[in-house]
Order: C-alpha cells, then sequence, then structure tokens
C-alpha cells in the first residue's frame, strides 16, 4: 500500500485541527432553511413569450392548412355519402399527416439529405391529389375518383410513417 503523506501529516497534527469550533451564529446559519428567490429576466421572460407565440402561430397554420373545422361542417352539408366520407377522410388524413411530418420536420437538422426527398415525395402526391380533385370537380366517374383521392392520402399517411419508422428520431 502506498504511503499518503497527507494523510500521515492529519494523523499527526489532528488535535491541532480540533482546536477551532465555529461560532453558534455559522451554525444557526446552516440551519435555517433556504428560500432561493426566482430572478426572472427580461431575457428570459421574452423568450418564454416569443416560444408561446411561435407554438399558437405554428397550430393556426396547422388548423387552416388541414381545415380542421371547415371540413366537418363541409361534411354536414353535403347530401352525397360518398363525398362526405371523401371530405371527413381528407380531414383525418390530413391531420395524421400534419402531425408526423412535424416530427420529422425536427429530424431534418439530424438527416438532413432526407428533406429534399420528402418535400419532393410529399409534393408529388399533392399535384396527384390535385389532379384528382379537379376530375371530381369535372363530375368524371365520381365513385373512381373519391376512392383514388382516399387511397392517396392512405399512401401519403403510409409514406410519412415508412419515413418515421427509418430514421428512429
Amino acid at each position: 500500500m502506498k504511503n499518503d503523506h497527507l494523510e500521515e501529516f492529519i494523523k499527526a497534527n489532528r488535535e491541532a485541527f480540533d482546536m477551532y469550533e465555529p461560532s453558534e451564529k455559522v451554525w444557526e446559519q446552516i440551519s435555517k432553511p433556504k428560500r432561493k428567490t426566482k430572478i426572472v429576466t427580461f431575457t428570459s421572460y421574452f423568450l418564454r413569450v416569443a416560444a408561446v407565440l411561435a407554438v399558437v402561430a405554428v397550430f393556426s397554420v396547422v388548423i387552416v392548412k388541414t381545415n380542421i373545422f371547415n371540413s366537418g361542417e363541409l361534411a354536414e352539408q353535403t347530401t352525397d355519402p360518398e363525398l362526405r366520407e371523401l371530405i371527413e377522410a381528407e380531414a383525418f388524413y390530413a391531420s395524421q399527416v400534419n402531425e408526423k411530418m412535424d416530427e420529422i420536420r425536427k429530424c431534418y437538422l439530424t438527416y438532413p439529405d432526407i428533406k429534399a426527398d420528402v418535400e419532393m415525395d410529399l409534393n408529388e402526391l399533392q399535384q396527384m391529389y390535385n389532379v384528382l380533385k379537379s376530375d371530381l370537380q369535372e363530375n368524371v366517374s365520381k365513385k373512381t375518383v373519391i376512392e383514388a383521392m382516399i387511397e392517396n392520402n392512405r399512401y401519403r399517411l403510409k409514406m410519412v410513417d415508412e419515413v418515421l419508422d427509418q430514421i428512429n428520431c
């Protein structure tokens, strides 16, 4: 075992170390419960307010883009059951895809190479969906077009799910 000079010094001079004791005032200060005051600076307060406003802005954009509230009213006004089903399915799939895209966007910093691919694929699917929507307005085989539109939405959701599974972010 090594010879520790500090330990030997302390053992040899132990009585010299024990001759000083703290005053009662020190012990009172130690035993007193400490109450810490939290100081909030203007900068931290401003950052918190900015974060809340950013969340509200993003939430508002998502609501406007997905037409969550309008789609329910539109579905109730429509008498055609197939069209009503399409509107409800569109609202459901849009909200699901938007939620999952928010998760994927958080991973863009970790996986920057996926951004272009994901955005390009979603844009292609959106363009196909817009073509189907115009076909629906022209009354081209209504049932087939509605089924294709719902399938497009399913494929979008499936694609986003697969991206999330692959990146595990």
